[in-house]
């Protein structure tokens, strides 16, 4: 029985890839350290720079004329630099919701039936083809998002590239423990049943994947490659301030199915723009049955309760911090300042509530006081942003002007406020719209502002009675609100256990004592997970097995030879 549609050159293009393919599989399995793409720019060749950012500008103010798709008209983004404050004037080719539903559906009855090997080995060559392209995407990215340069570059580039190998290595994992067909038999006595099985997975149907204004590249690719690997085509809906990251990416696969004689609509762009916005009559229409969003909780919780869908959601969570002893506070602080600045906090993982025990923090030389803990915390913080190289390099610039608001709204509203948040001039960009962290203060674990994520640069500090009530208090706040990092400073070994296994019980993803060069709000392909799936912050994880198996079915086909 061959129900696939199997062809030659797209087999060879499974045989180049397949042990790379095996060898991601095993990293995944091991969780050690192993990447599939270095994350230093050099490493790429001495003319890469060059040609990307040529390849950049020269996309500005231009229709995006890559796609193989049609186009009602050509619809002008949303898309303003955060750091020119000037739109990239950029037009991509915008077609009706029912005709790219249309298209969907005649890509999903051919690319279901391509053998899951081929997909596979389609993908990762899309995915090598995309990293000739991530200095272009990473000066898209930066202009798109705010994201330093090389925050950018790694994020849009190697990072979200090796998430989707991670991906797909999973998938293949998954696809690959049961086999195509079996013959079972059976003896009764002198009669013998003898029975062919086929084992055919089955995407759930069109998937539909709704971008983030922050992370355009980072956040879709799982979810991108994971439904494209189980045979689902896809609806990509950008973020109407987020668009040409994502569209190159698309580009690269709709280029790569066409040569490959397969359907480009297997992947379509639907951008929108704020004022006129598409997202929600395409996750309503029952074609779509598989939709990933990363964004807002109010929203997520919306796609979370439609009727007849498969969800794959990163939504907003209040990130904490209990210092309860420390080797060196001070190789603490610099961390913390850090993660609390990079990209101006404009990350999902980015520490904001920082709990200090009213008693101090116990040191190897003694017990620094409440009072003097905040100072050197808030002195990091100084320090980072006051660095005329470094706060460039680390905190970029602010997506929107909403976040700046939000964070004036913090410092109205806190019960103290220790470093004022205040623009910085950018080296190299005079118009960037910048902000360094605010580090404020409230009374109590139960003020209201420790309840509300403020997205965006900044600190907030936390009084708890004891080490105990603060455990208790990330306890309660993950499971209220959710968490998608969380970070506990502690040289007891009872007391990081108790942490463990308390702060497991509410899913929320753990790190002890981090100092150096390694930081609480990232995560890394093949080793770390992305989010737990198991608290309100969000309802998946990057990448583990149900991220996989959610989007597809088993169906089993009998055919008896013999009774």
């Amino acid at each position: 029985m061959n129900l696939y549609l199997s062809d030659v050159r797209r087999l060879t293009l499974w045989n180049r890839h397949e042990a790379r393919l095996r060898e991601a599989l095993e990293a995944w399995r091991r969780r050690t350290y192993w990447y599939a793409f270095p994350e230093d720019p050099k490493e790429y060749g001495e003319e890469a720079a060059a040609e990307g950012e040529a390849a950049f500008r020269s996309q500005l103010n231009k229709p995006f004329d890559r796609l193989r798709q049609s186009a009602r008209r050509w619809l002008l983004s949303d898309e303003v630099s955060p750091y020119t404050r000037e739109p990239l004037g950029i037009s991509y080719p915008q077609m009706e919701v029912a005709e790219a539903l249309f298209h969907a559906q005649e890509a999903l009855s051919q690319w279901r039936w391509v053998p899951y090997t081929e997909r596979l080995g389609l993908l990762m060559e899309s995915i090598q083809r995309f990293s000739k392209h991530f200095f272009e995407v990473a000066h898209a990215t930066m202009h798109t998002t705010g994201q330093a340069w090389m925050m950018a570059f790694q994020a849009s580039g190697p990072h979200a590239a090796d998430r989707a190998v991670e991906a797909l290595a999973v998938a293949y994992g998954e696809l690959s423990q049961i086999p195509s067909q079996v013959q079972w038999v059976r003896d009764f006595g002198k009669a013998q049943a003898v029975v062919e099985k086929y084992f055919i997975p089955q995407p759930e149907g069109i998937s539909l994947h709704i971008g983030v204004s922050t992370f355009p590249v980072w956040n879709v690719l799982p979810g991108l490659y994971a439904s494209l690997a189980v045979g689902s085509p896809v609806l990509m809906k950008p973020h109407p301030r987020a668009i040409y990251p994502i569209a190159v990416v698309v580009s690269i696969l709709q280029e790569l199915f066409e040569e490959y004689g397969l359907s480009p609509a297997i992947v379509q762009l639907l951008p929108d723009t704020v004022a006129e916005p598409i997202t929600k009559t395409l996750a309503e229409h029952p074609l779509v049955r598989i939709i990933d969003y990363t964004g807002g909780t109010e929203f997520g919780n919306y796609l979370e309760g439609l009727p007849g869908k498969v969800t794959f959601l990163e939504k907003a969570g209040v990130n904490g911090v209990l210092i309860e002893s420390v080797e060196d506070m001070e190789a603490v602080a610099k961390n913390l300042a850090f993660s609390a600045s990079l990209y101006s906090g404009q990350m999902c993982t980015a520490p904001q509530n920082v709990y200090i025990p009213r008693e101090g923090v116990r040191t190897p030389q003694g017990v620094l006081s409440y009072e003097e803990v905040k100072a050197i915390l808030t002195k990091a913080v100084d320090d980072l942003s006051s660095h005329p190289k470094a706060a460039p390099a680390i905190l970029g610039a602010l997506q929107n002007d909403a976040v700046s608001e939000r964070i004036e709204k913090l410092a109205s509203t806190a019960a103290a406020v220790h470093r004022a948040p205040q623009a910085y001039a950018h080296p190299q960009y005079k118009a960037a719209r910048t902000l360094t962290p605010i580090v404020a203060e409230v009374a109590s674990p139960e003020d209201k502002a420790a309840h509300t994520e403020h997205f965006g640069p900044r600190l907030l500090f936390i009084p708890v009675e004891s080490p105990q009530r603060g455990l208790e208090t990330l306890y309660q706040l993950a499971r209220e609100k959710g968490m998608l990092s969380c970070a506990i400073y502690t040289t007891d070994s009872d007391f990081k256990q108790k942490a463990i296994r308390l702060l497991a019980e509410a899913a929320v993803p753990l790190s002890f004592n981090f100092r150096g060069q390694v930081f609480i709000n990232q995560s890394v392909a093949f080793s770390d997970f992305h989010g737990t799936g198991g608290n309100p912050a969000g309802n998946a994880s990057f990448t583990d097995a149900s991220f996989i198996v959610k989007r597809f079915r088993w169906i089993g086909v009998r055919d008896c030879l013999q009774a």
